[in-house]
């Protein structure tokens, strides 16, 4: 296609102009543009220019722009497709060690996610490795299990168990009590409920169902 200007690569607010991709019907040649948040658009030349156009359009309704802000090893890149049923929009990211995922907004912010997961891992595995008493267990079978059996994990209070029940927990993002439980590698039991209650009955219930205790 001729052209009469090139601005192939040139940026007009957050649009990169990649390349002539037809004429409108005045006449003006339409350019293929990316914008910064990773959405694509068309845009005829004479608005870019006078700045009429800056942006995919998408992103402006973004109320936080997190592109190309670091949280924890998360690097953002831009904007996601989809959003959250409360309206949170969900960004791509890259992990410094090379993984890329999508993560909530208002969780990016808040701190609650900081790697692809892998920053848990190296906290468990390190934990593993300073703790005498797991040490000691390691390699003996029978140390991690009760008289009866049950996977100590299951039954044993954490210390950062903060609800006072194992396997219950608040989920401050969404509002609600969380109840759990694994059983030989399997989570059997993965659940939220509007309150404490419920989930510990569910807890209690799953406990009996599949650890034989009875409370």
């Amino acid at each position: 296609m001729n052209i009469r200007v090139d601005i192939t690569d040139k940026r007009f607010g957050k649009l990169v102009a990649k390349y002539p991709s037809g004429k409108a019907k005045n006449g003006n040649t339409i350019w293929h543009c990316v914008c910064d948040c990773g959405g694509k658009t068309e845009v005829e030349l004479q608005h870019l220019k006078s700045g009429g156009t800056k942006s995919c359009g998408k992103c402006s309704r973004v109320r936080y722009d997190l592109t190309g802000k670091c949280f924890g090893r998360l690097k953002v890149l831009h904007v996601a497709e989809r959003k959250r049923n409360t309206g949170n929009t969900f960004w791509i990211c890259q992990c410094t060690c090379g993984n890329i995922v999508e993560a909530d907004g208002y969780r990016l912010r808040r701190g609650g996610v900081r790697s692809c997961g892998c920053l848990r891992k190296e906290k468990a595995a390190f934990q593993i490795r300073t703790n005498e008493a797991t040490l000691s267990r390691m390699g003996n079978i029978d140390g991690l299990r009760d008289a009866n059996g049950n996977p100590i994990q299951s039954i044993k209070l954490g210390a950062r168990n903060t609800s006072g029940v194992i396997g219950v927990s608040f989920d401050n993002h969404a509002q609600k009590w969380l109840a759990r439980m694994m059983v030989k590698g399997s989570l059997v039991l993965n659940a939220s409920f509007p309150t404490f209650d419920e989930a510990v009955e569910a807890r209690r219930e799953a406990e009996k169902q599949y650890l034989k205790i009875e409370k």
